[in-house]
C-alpha cells in the first residue's frame, strides 16, 4: 500500500490486516516501487496506491509496476476520481476517499477475486 497520509495509511493498514492480509506499507510512490523490488513482484497480490502523492504519484508507480508485472491487481484511493478521468479506470479499479471500513474491505477483496462491479 502506497499512501502519503499517516492517518489513512495506518487505518487502511489496521483494516486489512484485521482482515487477515499481510500488508507492506510505504509513505509514497518512490518508497512502494523500492519496497516492491526488495519484497519480489511475485509475492505482492495488490497495489494499494493513493493516487496523488509526492516524489512518484501513484498512476506513476502503477506505470512502472505494470511494466514489470503487467498482470499485477490495482486498487486506487483518490479524493478526486473526477480529476483523473478515465486514466484511472483502465483496467483498475478505484474507491473514493473518504471510506468507510466497508467500502475498503470490498475493493480489495473484489480487486482479488477479479470481479470489478462490488461500488
Amino acid at each position: 500500500m502506497a499512501e502519503d497520509n499517516e492517518m489513512v495509511r495506518s487505518f487502511v493498514r489496521s483494516v486489512l490486516e484485521r482482515q487477515g492480509y499481510r500488508v507492506l506499507a510505504a509513505e509514497n510512490g518512490a518508497e512502494a516501487l523500492a519496497l516492491a523490488k526488495r519484497v519480489g513482484l511475485y509475492g505482492i497480490d495488490l497495489i494499494l496506491a493513493d493516487v496523488d502523492m509526492p516524489l512518484l504519484s501513484g498512476i506513476e508507480l502503477v506505470r512502472r509496476l505494470k511494466q514489470l508485472r503487467p498482470d499485477l491487481k490495482i486498487l486506487y484511493m483518490t479524493g478526486q476520481p473526477a480529476a483523473h478521468g478515465n486514466e484511472l479506470w483502465n483496467d483498475c479499479a478505484v474507491i473514493e476517499k473518504p471510506f468507510a471500513y466497508r467500502t475498503l474491505v470490498r475493493g480489495v477483496d473484489a480487486c482479488l477475486s477479479e470481479n470489478r462491479h462490488y461500488a
